[in-house]
């Protein structure tokens, strides 16, 4: 509870800091409040505390580790936020008398994939477990999302959710940087299973990091605003050593693809193509990370990661001939690796997909993915300032999970679900900016030019 308390009190604080813009610039041209306001946008004192708590709960996000039971009920203290956060939206909704269904362009896709989910939890023998993973990883979190598009119609409510996510995503970094050398120092480190503050393995960690990195990279790197590049720039401070202290290579596999984006996207390519090739070069001679590298591309070798993954994929697939339909469930994967290690998700992300809720549940969570990944890029490519970075980190999020999906399975835990759809919700909120301004944009060129007699007294 500390922790969350903390990062309440820091928020309170960034949200005012964050949204001032200094005397001696000119704001971007904005929509006029007054219209927005009269479109929908909620004013109640719950929904603004309700955003603050969204907020909050994206700052939160690892604290899932904190668990415990009610009678037969198990829950975790981001659970209790997640609640929080739609009771008071929910409240705040009704007091507004503006209780209503919000669309989005997935509206299909979400519904065919609660419906698999909820055809899952009847697969596996241990049900109850399965209707906790459904609740953790699909209910919750989509009910997040149509939260969050309602909640993000200004710049100043998204701003707000960032700088919460890039507070606890530092904190969280700043603890595993701890952890690392706390474990070096007493002679614990073991090269095949780096610490971690806490978290049970160190990939998962990095699949966590991996969406603020790229969101702190797109703001470096195309916001208009010289406090939001620095901003960001703190942010990636923290949250490269962290992530290149997982020593994941799935981790460092998504980064290079990530690289190659931003070189692709930039204006300043050569710098850029040039500052990575030095980093990449300087990370090659960090012993610990060449050492983890080392051999790892032999496929003769049967005890390196790529043939293991291999193994597993294979395997999986084979177990997947039995119900191709339904897989085995939420819950239901269970796989010995190598005779030894127990794996509960076969390390691929559309795999796991495919085992957890079926055919139908992993078509549609592709048809979410692919369509955020179109609708992303397509939108950045309109976009500038501060929509312009947000899409771009977004975008970039979904290649870093795309890319680690191929050998890890990103979404499959509490805190990372909540994360996709909270990306989800920035993307829908960027986009529909972007659409309002031009709107706004075409309104006033079609407007008559004043005359000269008009001015006249």
């Amino acid at each position: 509870m500390t922790i969350a308390r903390v990062t309440a009190l820091l928020l309170r604080r960034a949200f005012d800091r964050v949204n001032r813009v200094p005397a001696s610039r000119a704001p971007e041209p904005q929509i006029d409040e007054r219209q927005t306001l009269s479109n929908g946008v909620p004013t109640s004192s719950l929904i603004r505390y309700a955003t603050v708590m969204l907020a909050v709960t994206a700052a939160c996000l690892p604290l899932y580790v904190v668990r415990w039971k009610y009678g037969p009920l198990s829950t975790t203290l981001l659970e209790l936020l997640v609640v929080a956060t739609i009771a008071l939206y929910l409240c705040g909704r009704l007091q507004e008398g503006a209780l209503r269904f919000h669309r989005s362009p997935y509206d299909l896709p979400i519904t065919l994939l609660l419906l698999a989910g909820a055809g899952a939890v009847f697969v596996p023998p241990d049900r109850w477990h399965a209707l906790g993973l459904y609740r953790a990883y699909f209910v919750e979190p989509i009910a997040i999302f149509y939260v969050g598009i309602d909640l993000l119609r200004r710049r100043g409510a998204v701003r707000g959710v960032l700088v919460g996510l890039g507070i606890g995503s530092s904190i969280f970094a700043a603890l595993n940087v701890g952890a690392f050398f706390a474990s070096f120092a007493q002679g614990t480190f073991v090269l095949g299973s780096p610490p971690t503050a806490l978290y049970t393995s160190s990939p998962e960690v990095a699949m966590y990091l991996e969406p603020p990195f790229a969101l702190a990279a797109g703001f470096v790197m195309f916001a208009d605003r010289r406090r939001d590049r620095l901003l960001a720039l703190a942010w990636m401070v923290f949250l490269t050593p962290a992530l290149v202290l997982t020593l994941s290579r799935g981790a460092y596999l998504a980064i290079a693809v990530l690289a190659v984006v931003a070189i692709a996207t930039s204006r300043a390519r050569l710098p850029l193509a040039a500052a990575v090739v030095v980093v990449v070069v300087v990370l090659l001679q960090v012993p610990l990370v060449h050492k983890r590298l080392a051999g790892q591309f032999d496929l003769l070798d049967s005890q390196t990661t790529i043939r293991g993954r291999l193994s597993i994929f294979s395997d999986t697939l084979t177990m997947l001939r039995d119900h191709p339909i339904f897989g085995n469930g939420l819950g239901g994967y269970h796989y010995l690796f190598r005779g030894t290690i127990l794996e509960i998700y076969p390390h691929d992300v559309w795999l796991t997909f495919w085992v957890e809720v079926g055919l139908l549940g992993m078509v549609a969570f592709a048809l979410i993915f692919f369509g955020l990944l179109y609708r992303g890029w397509r939108a950045y490519s309109q976009a500038s300032g501060f929509y312009r970075a947000l899409l771009w980190g977004v975008s970039g999020s979904l290649v870093l999970w795309g890319i680690h999906g191929l050998v890890d399975s990103p979404y499959w835990k509490n805190d990372m679900s909540i994360e996709f759809w909270i990306l989800a919700a920035f993307e829908i909120a960027a986009i529909r900016a972007i659409g309002e301004r031009a709107i706004s944009a075409s309104d006033g060129a079609l407007e008559p030019a004043p005359r000269k007699s008009d001015n006249l007294i």
